[in-house]
């Protein structure tokens, strides 16, 4: 006997609702969300140019980062003549954070901005809604033509955009800088609370972090490690930076043949930026950084913005400025500006730039990377203390400038144990940053690293994105291309046509 099953669920056949149960309280989650906006002329115009190819690739920007290590790919893409647009999501949309869309020449190339708003949560529900949104729209005015986004590392854009096209349109992405995965040297684990390092103690913990082995931290960055895991499942073709990226990607279990070493496309932005100067310089803007050997600090990662570690972080700078002879630019991001009000520490660092007017700077987050490549490569800057994910990838490309790493992991690890250009520094308490600093000052290469010569471990500048768009083209021209491929196509057992009406 033959059995059919309904369509559609009944909800109301189904289910009884108790109607003595009284629900005084309700709680509007819905905003009012911004319309999606598409430059139609410029999406129909993007396979009429000379191309044989019937595909594209979508660059997703979001985020600062996303602006310099995503223009190189469009400038590559324009090179090699593979169709490729922008999908911004517009959460950065003022002149300050937004700007780099405007230094990388990017906004006539962006075809759909998603006007993303408000916090983590609203930014999250919205992009999944709009992504998705725009994918099936493509689907119906580009038919017969496919669309790959291009996303990036581990923003909330990545996580979230990737979910967004795979459930909606059942078809995974590319993503740059992929298999990004925090870990910890063994010796984190035995350092005190409280503890005032010496000198040995010191050294000890340096040195340690090149011989120890190191184990995944997955729990931070935050929302950074949940980002890329999420986004490597919705994933098909891995842009990696190293082999260690890889090695992560295939122990969880993605294919080796997805997963591409590339290098890291930042090392294309720091070769644009050094053969394109800013306008102004940075010493125009901030003349006191003309005199000096200063150490350049940026600090806002969520957990690091937590009351004990945010004071250790600030206790410690103090003690640099007090009891050193460093000169230190602190660049105030809003997140860095909010934990000071929240802790109530921003008149400590007002106070302390008013009693040390020569040695320690307060600034606002630099508009242009311009700014910041000006000024790593000036021989005015001896050392950057942060806790960017991106800061200890590009100071590796920086001669004789050490990065110090303000967290108890890092999602970069290779920068300490293959590079040996950058040094974890725990926010445990105020004492451990200044004893690390001057400790690498005063015996720079004695303990395994080598800041003078660090290797450069992302590949050569300019080349990174030539790879990856060679490599988008080459599928691009197969015919057996699938942005979705099933177990049993992977296993070539056959293969078939399914482009997920259904869903």
């Amino acid at each position: 006997m033959k059995h059919t099953r309904k369509a559609e669920f009944d909800i109301e056949k189904n289910f009884e609702i108790d109607s003595s149960v009284n629900y005084p309280e309700k709680i509007n989650v819905s905003e009012k969300l911004l319309p999606i906006l598409i430059n139609k002329k410029n999406l129909n115009s993007l396979f009429s140019k000379k191309s044989d190819l019937d595909k594209a690739m979508a660059i997703v920007i979001g985020t600062k980062p996303d602006f310099y290590k995503q223009a190189p790919l469009l400038m590559e893409s324009k090179r090699q003549g593979l169709p490729a647009f922008i999908i911004s999501t517009g959460q950065h949309y003022d002149d300050l954070l937004g700007y780099g869309i405007k230094e990388f020449d990017l906004q006539n190339s962006i075809i759909c901005d998603l006007q993303i708003r408000g916090n983590l949560i609203q930014k999250s529900s919205d992009l999944m809604l709009k992504f998705g949104y725009f994918g099936r729209y493509t689907k119906n005015h580009l038919p017969n033509k496919g669309i790959l986004p291009i996303v990036h590392g581990d923003t909330l854009v990545a996580g979230i955009a990737t979910l967004s096209w795979v459930f909606g349109l059942g078809q995974k992405v590319g993503q740059n800088e992929s298999g990004l995965r925090s870990m910890s040297p063994l010796n984190i684990l035995h350092i005190k609370s409280k503890s005032v390092p010496n000198n040995l103690a010191v050294e000890k913990f340096i040195t340690d972090q090149l011989s120890m082995k190191w184990f995944l931290t997955r729990e931070e960055p935050f929302p950074e490690q949940i980002d890329t895991w999420v986004c490597s499942a919705g994933t098909k073709y891995f842009f990696v930076p190293t082999k260690l990226n890889r090695d992560h990607l295939i122990r969880e279990g993605y294919p080796p043949d997805d997963i591409h070493i590339v290098g890291n496309s930042v090392v294309d932005a720091i070769d644009l930026k050094r053969k394109k100067k800013p306008s102004k310089s940075v010493f125009e803007l901030y003349p006191k950084l003309e005199s000096g050997n200063w150490i350049r600090m940026d600090i806002h990662r969520r957990e690091n913005l937590t009351k004990n570690r945010f004071n250790a972080i600030i206790g410690g700078l103090v003690e640099l400025i007090k009891n050193t002879q460093f000169k230190i630019v602190l660049v105030l991001l809003n997140a860095t500006i909010s934990a000071l009000n929240r802790h109530d520490l921003y008149s400590t660092i007002l106070d302390l730039e008013q009693s040390y007017p020569e040695k320690f700077l307060i600034t606002p987050l630099w508009k242009e990377y311009g700014h910041v490549v000006e000024f790593l490569d000036s021989g005015k800057c001896w050392a950057e203390i942060t806790d960017s994910g991106s800061m200890q990838e590009e100071l590796l490309y920086f001669p004789n400038v050490s990065c110090f790493t303000v967290r108890f992991n890092t999602d970069r690890p290779e920068t300490v144990f293959d590079a040996r250009g950058n040094i974890l520094v725990p926010p445990i308490n105020k004492y451990w940053l200044p004893k690390i600093v001057s400790a690498v000052y005063e015996k720079e290469e004695g303990f395994g690293f080598n800041f003078g010569k660090k290797k450069k471990i992302y590949g050569q500048p300019g080349k990174v994105s030539t790879k990856i768009v060679r490599i988008v083209k080459k599928e691009f021209e197969s015919k057996e291309i699938n942005f979705f491929p099933w177990l049993h196509q992977r296993l070539k057992y056959w293969h078939e046509a399914d482009d997920f009406d259904y869903l």
